[in-house]
Parts: structure tokens; sequence; C-alpha cells
């Protein structure tokens, strides 16, 4: 049998045909949903929601009146306003910065949308109608701060502390991208339910499905252009921390707050890394009363797609946050950011196996602080029983797909002779080596 680096090879070898059709699919879904990111702007500081039509026109229902918002145009947006997309497309952008995607014949109310600033009381909630949705949460909801979606008539009710999820109510679905969402039945005593990054659930049954059902044409549509709209808010923020003395931002009336001169302390570790100047802003914090303002530059980062540096740089923060937090506040940040670490962690196509291993540890450490060690446990539990429950279900159809696809036979032959972890980590392990293989690929051809 080939190991998981030959089997990747291998596939990418002789598929380059497939991969480059698979590119030129990527390169059009492109070109068509582009627009999902026009009109996006990096926040930070708090604004006023609006919605973007960007395909097509949108509609507002607002007491009453009809008021139609035409493609590449952006109109104000309320609480009890009904949002309708007909052959368009539209996206909501929420006061803390999060956006809502909503698909072709899409329809959304509006609830409650609310915040005190861009990275505190935040408030929002609203009902999925008709259609599907893609939201992007990019701030950490703490505190009083929550982020809802209602569907299937209200009855059922979505809950993220910040992460990425579709709903689609044509295909019955809800799909967790990344981090994880809590399911919870409005008004009945079933408690609720985790689905963790990388699986689908019925929205009716909330048994999980295979993950044919997901529309893969606006899952990847979406995906590019959550990459466009967080590589701008990256640009913006580098902007904000290397920009000359003198121009006045977020950041730069932050440091006049502490007392502090632009060029006495740097903020450049934030995205380098550099231990020095860590060292320096460390300093600089833990000698000022005020700690809300390291909240705010955390939730800077906190949407950001991880890369080794800013991984690290939240790990620190988050540290910094627990260490310099009221004695009453500590345990809720043990909490959030073991669960943060935790979703870190599952990412592990993306970091070093010694980060992976530092972040086990920081797991470890949080719980051992008094992290509510039970919801830990439930959320890693959801991820590794969701894997033993549909391994059995779905083995046959990734089989069947496998062997059409590589032509031989395949890892899971073996792994259907004995379900077990190594067997699965087997599994995992040879499907992240093709997966990086092929994305290398794509990534080649369509640059």
């Amino acid at each position: 049998m080939q190991n998981s680096s030959e089997t990747s090879r291998w596939f990418f070898k002789n598929h380059i045909i497939a991969i480059i059709i698979w590119g030129l699919a990527i390169l059009i879904g492109i070109l068509l949903f582009s627009d999902f990111s026009r009109g996006a702007t990096i926040l930070t500081e708090k604004i006023d929601p609006y919605v973007l039509s960007t395909k097509g026109k949108t509609l507002i229902i607002r007491d009453k009146q009809l008021l139609t918002v035409d493609e590449n145009t952006q109109t104000s947006i309320s609480v009890g306003d009904k949002i309708k997309t007909l052959e368009s497309t539209a996206t909501i952008f929420w006061p803390d910065g999060s956006i809502t995607r909503l698909g072709e014949k899409s329809s959304i109310v509006i609830h409650e949308m609310r915040a005190n600033s861009a990275n505190t009381g935040i408030q929002i909630d609203f009902s999925l109608e008709q259609g599907k949705s893609w939201s992007n949460v990019v701030k950490y909801m703490f505190g009083e701060s929550y982020f809802h979606e209602r569907f299937n008539n209200d009855t059922s009710l979505a809950a993220v502390r910040g992460t990425v999820f579709e709903v689609n109510i044509d295909r019955k679905y809800i799909h967790t991208i990344d981090h994880a969402v809590s399911v919870q039945d409005i008004g009945n005593s079933t408690g609720s339910i985790f689905i963790v990054a990388g699986w689908v659930f019925d929205t009716e049954t909330r048994k999980a499905m295979v993950r044919d059902k997901i529309d893969e044409v606006w899952n990847k549509a979406n995906t590019n252009a959550d990459f466009m709209y967080l590589n701008e808010r990256m640009e913006n923020l580098n902007k904000a921390i290397l920009e000359t003395v003198g121009q006045k931002n977020y950041l730069h009336i932050f440091l006049e707050k502490i007392g502090i001169k632009r060029e006495t302390l740097s903020l450049e570790w934030l995205i380098t890394g550099d231990p020095a100047k860590w060292k320096q802003f460390e300093t600089a914090m833990k000698a000022w009363d005020n700690k809300q303002e390291l909240l705010d530059i955390y939730q800077q980062f906190y949407g950001l797609r991880n890369t080794q540096t800013l991984l690290d740089t939240k790990m620190k923060l988050r540290d910094m946050i627990i260490e310099t937090a009221p004695a009453e506040q500590k345990q809720v940040f043990l909490t959030d950011f073991a669960r943060s670490t935790l979703y870190d962690s599952w990412n592990t196509w993306s970091i070093s196996p010694q980060t992976l291993e530092q972040l086990k540890n920081k797991l470890g450490e949080y719980i051992q602080k008094w992290a509510d060690k039970q919801l830990i446990e439930s959320l890693q539990n959801a991820n590794s029983s969701t894997y033993l429950k549909n391994l059995n279900d779905t083995l046959e159809n990734i089989k069947t797909k496998t062997i059409e696809t590589l032509g031989k036979t395949n890892l899971l032959e073996e792994a259907k002779k004995e379900i077990n972890i190594e067997n699965i980590e087997k599994i995992n392990n040879a499907a992240e080596a093709i997966k990086e293989n092929i994305a290398d690929g794509i990534k080649k051809f369509i640059q």
C-alpha cells in the first residue's frame, strides 16, 4: 500500500486534466461571484448596517413599504426589515463587520441588530425565511454579545461565538465551515447539539448528513469571497500598524489614550511575531488600568485566517487578557479561549506539528485553570463521535467515489475491516495530503 505522500503525488500526477478542470471551475466561480466582496469595508469602529445588492435587485420590505436596492448599490437597514432577493444576491454588513450573504430567492427578517461598539455589546438576531444564507462572524462574541440565526419557521436557532456557517432551507441542511455552531429547538427541552467544523446536519431531524447535499457552487463562491474579504481586513490592519506617525487611525488613538507616543511603542509584533517587540507591548499594557482596548485589539485579529504568526499572536493576547481580567471574568475567558484553542487545533493542515502540540498543551492549561471542562469535552465528543457515527454510513459512498477517482484499491477498504481511531487517523492524514496537493496544483494553475 502506498503511503499518504506517495498517494498524493500519484493522484496529482495522474489527474492533472481533472485538476485543471476543477481550477477552471473555481476561476469561473470567482468571476461569477467576486461581486460578493464588492463594497466591503474594514471595520475598526461600529458602522451603520446596510445591505449591498451584489447581483440584480434586492427588495427591502419596511413598514408596508417596498424599497428597491439596485445592483452594486447599498441601502441602510433597520430592525424589522425583511430583505428579499429575487434572481439576485445580496450581502448584509452587520454593525461589527460580520457579514451574511443571501443566495437567489432568499429572504431574512431582522429581529435585533445593535452594538455598543464594533467589538462589544453586539446583538444580532434574524430569521432565514426562505433560500440560503452564508454568515461569517468575524468578532468574538463575549459577555452579552450574540449572533443568532433562526430557521424552520423560527423553531430552530443557530448560536455562534464567532464562526463561519451556512443554512440552506432549500436543501434542508446547516453546515459549519469553521469552529462550531450550537443548534437548539426553540421552546423545547431537547437541548442543543454542536455541529463542528466540516459537518452537515439535517435542519429538521438534526442528524448528520453526507456532504453530497452541499450546494458546492454556492459553497465555493462564498469561500472565495470570504478569502478576499479577510485578506482585505488583514491588509488594512497591516496599514494601521505600519503606517507613518501622525496619521490618525484606531491604533494610534489607542496609543494616545495610554499616553504613549507612536514611536515609543511598536505594534509590529502583532503581524511579525517579534519577541522583543511583544515584550515591550506586554510591559506597556500591564502598566495600564483600562483593559478594554486589549480586547479591542484581540477583536481585530479574531476573525482573520490563521497563519503561524497570527495564531501565535492570538494565543499571546488570550493569555494576557486572562491574566489582566477581573477575577469574576477569568473563568468566562478561560472557557471561551479554550474553545478557540480547540478549534485552532482542528485546523491541523495549516499549522506545524509543534504548534499543534503547543495548542494541546495550552488547552490542558486552560482546563486546569478552571475552564468549563464539560463544555470542552462536549465539543471534543461532538467532533469524534460524529466521525465514528457517520463513517459506517458514508464509507461505501466515499469508497465508490475514491475508486472512481483513483482507479485503485483505496485506503478505506482496509479501514472498513476494523473501524478504530488509528484507521480514522490514517484516512484523515491521507485525505489531507491529497487535499493539500490538489490545492497547491490549482493555485499554481490559476496564478
